[in-house]
């Protein structure tokens, strides 16, 4: 019997597979199914319905679109029919154990026209050579498989034929099933999105980014994309308006009408992450034909989407990638504009090789049980790039020589530490017909001065310009100097800000694993452990963040902080329900605290009883805060070893109905005094609408020594800036003033330490500043717990002298009656 071999393989108590038997053919279009097969070894099974069973062979390498690839076939056992239609998992310890899928599926038939195609197919089986047209979804036009001589009788090769279908592409990366019923019947049973909190619509999302890395690598915890060479896009639908915007928010519905469309047609409600690529008839994608889409159309637009954010009123964040990549598979099978952006699992190094071969930008590495985080470059998604590749700031461009027309070169850099640093010459790629309207367009921005920190020496007349525009580049590799070695100009970019714009630089991935194998906010807990509960309530609604994410940026920025938080009672603002809902300041914590966790009692001010503050000395502390629902942590400004000598004083600028640009006017002032008196002064921003402006005091004065200090240098202030600030603590009698505040000063008093989360709608975070950053363009919210930990691993604690050599008041108010 044909199946003989296949049913004394198997165990069908043990196994899924179909048991099956040879069907009689009933007439119609034989019928074909490709498999892919992770096994032992990956490999696709080519199967050709025959003689009421599939003929099979085991192609290793999988079909291919190339006339030039000649595939190894091994014939095997006859499969029944009923297999045709077989995914799932073969468990371990039986025959072929592993993953199957359908890859692809469709019909095939003789390349000679006749009555009775079977007849003719079996006699070229038994010649060895079979030659035939597919239709399938994968698998299209003229194929041959024809048994070697140089091997044994099971060995055939797989060849694609050449015709209008034949392509270099490599389907292999279409790891797709196209089995959509299947798909379905996966989704409806293991992703059920109801028992997930609902949450409205996200307003604006700040897309999830990736950590540049070396080299691939093989894992089965992670999985592998292509990473698309275009334009980064949210692409949004509450089922009565749809959105498709750029990573900084940047409109991208007019720009690229079919995209909208597209994404308009899909059915339900959903925020979507993906690329939008113009691709060409192999499916690669080309930057430079997306960029001139409009006047020079050329090749396909798409929307590779490569995860989904939000469905039917559910926040999707909180599940798994894996489980979120196949919701988005459902929702956008049958779209011919908006494609799922497939994967493979495991196998990084050759899936990076194919991509090289192809000349793809690169591909990206992506923990398998990875939440979204948004607004966060994560060590759980990683990119791996084919060739180096910058984007870089345009600064200025020179003059050209010789036969060269508009433009010699572009002067670029990239931004560090809020500065613009020079970082080459550009002047091959630039297509001609583009010279003459790239130079118009930076003629627009014309400045008189270097827009670069220090000197830049260019080799031609040059004219500057602001940094305004941003590039991409190909290039060979960076000097020491920080200089990019032979820059290619790829194209201009508009989906990002200039000053996002930052020097890439690969990170060792053997590094870098084993802290990503866990960003997991919460965890098993002991004894002395945190019971860390309600990971996914909603902390931060405008934004969509929760307590897991509140938590993961304070166990982030814990080496940072502590050192302002140890051995400091802390005074509790509680946020039981978040940001929005009602909150309490809690001093005494003897009977909320679990008993490993530290309390030192103080007076109470009426010195009628004791009063137990909670004491933060490492990242425990910090979790048990945020589990008690602490958004913002306030610390005294002395500490358990001197409680009555503060290490600091602040001057506090609180506004009340009057613009961030004037309380900036006020702390310059404020920046100026201190100067003027030789005393140091560190500002952050307070993260609401203030700033707050430290001094150092080194522990050396009593809070009532402090206070008058700081009355005396309110009141010098407020002398030279009248018209802008007040001293009196009500607010009503200080509308449309800066109010200094120096009763921060007194025992017990608190603000939110440095690196503080505050509970404002977008999370924003009290940040230590440079003196040079309080200027016009400081926000009071820039700064959030989605976008301070880059900064924060650029510039390193500013913060640090406060806890320094503390200032001689003495000898500054002997200085006061000398100025006065």
């Amino acid at each position: 019997m044909a199946l003989t071999d296949y049913k004394k393989k198997r165990n069908f108590g043990k196994t899924r597979e179909p048991a099956g038997k040879v069907q009689k053919r009933q007439g119609g279009n034989l019928r074909f199914v490709v498999q892919k097969h992770h096994a032992s070894r990956l490999h696709y099974d080519f199967r050709l319905e025959m003689e009421g069973v599939l003929k099979s062979w085991a192609v290793p390498k999988g079909p291919s679109l190339n006339p030039q690839d000649k595939r190894l076939a091994v014939m095997v056992e006859d499969h029944p029919l009923s297999y045709r239609t077989f995914e799932g998992t073969i468990a371990k310890g039986n025959y072929g154990a592993g993953e199957v899928i359908v890859w692809d599926e469709g019909t095939y038939s003789p390349v000679e026209e006749t009555d009775d195609p079977e007849k003719i197919l079996l006699e070229q089986l038994k010649a060895g050579h079979l030659d035939f047209t597919m239709a399938g979804k994968k698998l299209k036009g003229r194929f041959a498989l024809i048994r070697s001589a140089k091997m044994e009788k099971d060995g055939w090769l797989l060849i694609k034929k050449r015709d209008e279908q034949a392509s270099t592409a490599d389907i292999r990366l279409d790891s797709s099933s196209v089995r959509s019923d299947r798909i379905l019947e996966v989704a409806k049973e293991t992703l059920d999105i109801t028992g997930l909190k609902k949450s409205s619509i996200p307003k604006q999302v700040k897309p999830m980014l990736a950590t540049l890395v070396k080299e691939a690598f093989d894992d089965e915890d992670w999985l592998f994309e292509i990473k698309w060479d275009g334009y980064r896009a949210v692409a949004a639908s509450d089922g009565k308006e749809s959105q498709l915007y750029s990573r900084n928010g940047n409109d991208f519905s007019k720009k690229y009408p079919p995209i909208f469309e597209g994404i308009k047609a899909l059915k339900g409600r959903f925020v979507l992450d993906g690329e939008i690529v113009c691709v060409d008839k192999d499916g690669i994608s080309h930057f430079e034909w997306l960029q001139n889409y409009k006047s020079q159309p050329q090749g396909t637009l798409r929307y590779m989407a490569f995860d989904i954010l939000w469905k039917d009123g559910r926040n999707l964040e909180t599940l798994p990638l894996y489980k979120r990549k196949e919701i988005l598979r459902v929702l956008v099978k049958d779209s011919d504009i908006v494609y799922y952006s497939d994967h493979v699992i495991g196998k990084g190094q050759e899936f990076f090789s194919a991509a090289s071969k192809k000349r793809l930008e690169g591909i990206m590495a992506k923990q398998k049980e990875s939440l979204y985080k948004e607004a966060t470059r994560s060590k759980q998604w990683l990119k791996i790039k084919t060739h180096r590749r910058q984007e870089v700031v345009i600064g200025g461009f020179t003059e050209p020589k010789g036969q060269r027309r508009h433009i010699g070169a572009l002067l670029v850099g990239v931004y560090d530490e809020g500065k613009l640093r020079y970082a080459g010459h550009v002047g091959g790629g630039i297509p001609p017909e583009q010279l003459e309207q790239l130079r118009k367009r930076m003629e627009k921005l014309a400045v008189k001065v270097s827009p670069f920190e220090g000197k830049v020496t260019p080799n031609a007349a040059v004219h500057w310009i602001k940094p305004e525009l941003i590039c991409e580049v190909s290039f060979a590799e960076w000097t020491k100097q920080k200089i990019m070695r032979q820059p290619i100009f790829v194209g201009l970019r508009e989906d990002k800000q200039p000053t996002d714009v930052h020097r890439e630089e690969e990170e060792d991935i053997g590094k870098l694993k084993p802290v990503a194998e866990d960003e997991q906010p919460h965890k098993k807990t002991g004894k002395d452990e945190v019971n860390f509960t309600h990971p996914d309530k909603v902390f931060f609604p405008k934004v969509g963040y929760t307590k897991a994410d509140l938590l993961e940026y304070y166990k982030n920025v814990s080496g940072l902080m502590l050192p302002y938080l140890k051995d400091r009672p802390e005074s509790l603002l509680r946020h039981p329900n978040g940001q929005s809902g009602k909150s309490f300041f809690q001093k005494d914590a003897s009977t909320t605290l679990p008993a490993w966790a530290k309390t030192v009692a103080i007076d109470s001010e009426a010195g009628k009883k004791k009063v137990h503050y909670m004491v933060c000395d490492e990242l425990r502390d910090l979790e048990l805060m945020v589990q008690l629902g602490c958004i913002e942590i306030n610390p005294w400004s002395s500490t358990v070893k001197s409680l009555n000598k503060p290490d600091w004083a602040v001057i506090d600028l609180d506004p009340e109905g009057i613009s961030f640009k004037q309380v900036v006017q006020v702390a310059l002032e404020v920046k100026k005094v201190c100067d003027e008196l030789d005393i140091p002064s560190y500002p952050k921003t307070s993260g609401k609408s203030g700033i707050h402006i430290f001094i150092p005091l080194g522990a050396k004065y009593t809070f009532k020594q402090v206070r008058v200090f700081s009355e005396l240098m309110a009141n010098l202030i407020h002398e030279r800036t009248e018209s802008l600030t007040s001293l009196l603590r009500s607010p009503s009698k200080r509308r449309h003033k800066v109010y200094i505040d120096y009763l921060q000063n007194r025992e017990g008093q608190t603000l939110a330490a440095p690196y503080s989360v505050r509970p404002t709608d977008v999370a924003s975070v009290s940040t230590p500043l440079k003196w040079e950053e309080v200027n016009d363009s400081l926000s009071p919210e820039q700064f959030t717990i989605k976008t301070a930990l880059e900064r924060f691993d650029k510039v390193g604690d500013l913060w640090a002298p406060v806890l320094k050599k503390g200032v001689d008041i003495p000898s500054v108010l002997k200085g006061m009656e000398d100025k006065a």
